[in-house]
């Protein structure tokens, strides 16, 4: 009897496995074998970050450098690290940057739908600091693709920005580094909600993510009085942003619709912004800006370069961005 439950026992055990592996979406090389994409960046080996401006993909330093880390890896032999050093101002940490093909070939504009997605990770430090004038640390930015004879800088018209809210844990989004005819620059997704308040993760259902629950004692941006989604520390996060630019009339994409999905590890993806339709900014007319390149970074606006505080890390992996939506890993 004995032998008998503990073969039992195995027997579920490994029905359990089974079914969590089933559970689990396909790993990295099967997502970038889907169909649609376009770019995948495993940052497996130095080569992968040795470029430099000017180059299709590569990385420029701040007061850290980025670098391949082996030992901290979503998957393969390793992860792109970025370390935030005390007494570091804005661009603590450099920058990785990529176009979304090499030859420049592969941009998206008037009504052409892409996704951009990648897991990232952070250290309890970066997420417990308050960086004194800090205006809350980037993930990335989504914007203007490099033309012959012309390097687009990451302040360009067209981006799309994601980053930690007024260093409260939230994740939200903004457009454009210079505004346009309907809104000026660093223009927030945030929906208005209920006369005076607004959902700052507009894809949130009931008790919502509001604005007012950054103003409560204690604050209540997470459940169970809010329904915000944040970050969490020491796991892989999965984050994927969904960009439509509708079709180009003067400086702005006219309709476009802009999604953000985030899966902490292990976990389905949840819907968090849903914005549109909306008139991205799209750049001077004549120019034919197009949406073509990805940079990460932990760039903090504002930050002070005289606060002592604890070394932080974050680290990316598994960069793909497709022509169809990319299942969760």
């Amino acid at each position: 009897m004995k032998r008998f439950t503990q073969a039992l026992a195995a027997s579920l055990a490994a029905c359990g496995a089974m079914a969590a592996a089933a559970a689990a979406g396909p790993d990295f090389q099967a997502r970038c074998a889907q169909p649609g994409v376009v770019k995948c960046v495993g940052f497996d080996e130095p080569a992968t970050i040795a470029g430099r401006s000017g180059d299709a993909s590569g990385i420029l330093t701040g007061a850290a450098t980025p670098a391949i880390d082996t030992t901290v890896k979503a998957s393969g032999s390793g992860s792109l690290k970025f370390t935030i050093p005390p007494q570091s101002g804005a661009n603590t940490s450099g920058s990785y940057f990529t176009n979304f093909a090499n030859d420049l070939s592969v941009q998206f504009a008037d009504g052409e739908e892409f996704f951009v997605q990648w897991r990232q990770r952070f250290s309890p430090e970066l997420l417990a600091a308050r960086y004194q004038g800090g205006g809350g640390f980037k993930q990335v930015i989504i914007g203007t693709g490099d033309r012959p004879g012309r390097i687009a800088p990451s302040c360009s018209p067209l981006e799309v920005v994601l980053f930690n809210y007024a260093q409260e844990g939230v994740p939200v989004l903004y457009n454009s580094c210079t505004g346009s005819a309907s809104h000026g620059p660093y223009d927030g997704f945030y929906q208005p909600f209920g006369g005076s308040d607004f959902k700052i993760q507009n894809g949130r259902p009931a008790p919502y993510c509001l604005y007012s629950q950054g103003r409560s004692t204690p604050k209540s941006f997470f459940a169970p009085a809010g329904n915000c989604v944040g970050y969490a520390a020491d796991e892989w996060m999965t984050f994927q942003i969904r960009i439509k630019p509708g079709p180009r009339v003067g400086n702005e994409f006219i309709g476009s619709e802009v999604s953000l999905w985030i899966a902490r590890e292990g976990k389905p993806s949840q819907l968090v912004v849903e914005w549109g339709p909306y008139n991205l900014t799209a750049g001077p007319p004549g120019e034919g800006q197009k949406f073509g390149k990805v940079w990460l970074l932990p760039y903090n606006t504002g930050k002070s370069s005289s606060q002592v505080h604890a070394p932080a890390y974050t680290w990316y992996d598994e960069l793909i961005v497709s022509r169809q939506k990319i299942q969760d890993p």
